[in-house]
């Protein structure tokens, strides 16, 4: 996202031209017939399969409660936020420790092209392009009324924050603990014929009349954590290593409000139910404790206006992750990312 923006930008740009009308890239021959040009001959076969998947779409939802939203462009400016907590408690020789970390908050600008769905997107980071901020973080997002999934992919190297221990609190300073980490979230929606998660996230659908549909979740959870407390309290290195499935059930809602409003909340719980984390150190590497529950939520929520033309908003993702048994070693990450954003429909 952040090695290429010249790139994107040009084929960004480029979504206006495709989405043209015919007549800005049709010409006529000596018989007077219409003849298109590369870009629309390009253009009219990707319209052809888009209007088959959207009749296919069409027939499945109820046009009382979700519609597509008018337009074949739009256009989206965004300002970005997200961020990532660690909290972990362990024992060791009979005292009992605890830390909490923080990395640095991520803020980035974005612009966004849509054409009936299909979306391009650069960002840069003010933060980073001065040098002031060393992580990275990759989000990719596939919003479905029926089926939708989202990829995190981020490394961390900015913690810092606390280490409690039974003699009082010591710094734990920034570059003693890095996170390299993975994180895949799918769901399914039981009612997708009257309910939208695109109309609250991607605004590609227009939720109609307030519904609501109970849903099935899957995540994957998982990389390393590695941290330096020798500075710190007198140990050496410490590396978690993490591999985690869940699954689980919850339920979403979006409320409409004079019929331009939307609100969306929803919850998605999950019980882990595959676990491989291992814990190295000097000592050795040991299989990390569990104690039921592990478990997994992820919540989302967003506020949507919509104007003839315009529309804006914002919207937010939290994933929750508590892993071990508090007795021995436990962990609790939490990651969120929250954007607001202006729009315009063409």
């Amino acid at each position: 996202m952040y090695k290429f923006p010249l790139l994107a930008l040009a084929l960004m740009l480029a979504v206006p031209l495709w989405a043209a009308s015919p007549a800005d890239t049709l010409f006529r021959d000596s018989t007077g017939a219409a003849r298109g040009g590369a870009v629309a001959r390009v253009r009219n076969a990707v319209d052809r399969v888009l209007d088959l998947r959207d009749s296919r779409r069409r027939q499945r939802a109820d046009t009382a409660y979700i519609v597509r939203t008018p337009g074949r462009l739009r256009l989206k400016l965004a300002v970005n936020g997200s961020g990532s907590d660690i909290d972990t408690r362990w024992s060791s020789g009979g005292d009992d420790f605890k830390s909490r970390l923080k990395a640095q908050n991520k803020y980035t600008a974005s612009l966004t092209a849509s054409y009936r769905g299909l979306s391009l997107s650069v960002a840069f980071n003010p933060a980073k392009l001065a040098g002031r901020n060393k992580d990275y973080e990759l989000n990719l997002n596939a919003y479905g009324n029926r089926l939708g999934a989202d990829l995190i992919l981020q490394s961390a190297k900015t913690y810092e924050g606390t280490v409690e221990t039974p003699s009082g609190g010591v710094e734990v300073p920034v570059g003693s603990v890095s996170q390299d980490m993975v994180t895949a979230n799918a769901y399914f929606v039981f009612s997708g014929r009257r309910f939208s998660f695109p109309a609250a996230f991607t605004q590609s659908w227009l939720q109609r009349r307030s519904a609501g549909s109970f849903m099935l979740g899957l995540s994957f959870f998982g990389g390393r954590i590695k941290a330096d407390y020798a500075d710190v309290l007198g140990k050496g290195n410490a590396r978690l290593g993490i591999i985690c499935g869940s699954i689980g059930a919850g339920y979403a809602y979006n409320l409409v409000a004079k019929g331009k409003w939307l609100f969306h909340i929803s919850a998605l719980p999950q019980l882990v139910v595959v676990s491989r984390n291992r814990l190295e150190t000097g000592g050795g590497r040991v299989k990390m404790p569990y104690k039921f529950p592990n478990a997994l939520m992820v919540g989302r929520l967003a506020v949507v206006r919509h104007f003839d033309k315009y529309f804006a908003g914002m919207n937010a993702v939290v994933n929750t992750t508590s892993l071990g048994d508090a007795d021995e070693l436990s962990l609790t990450t939490v990651k969120w990312r929250a954007r607001l954003f202006v729009g315009v429909k063409l």
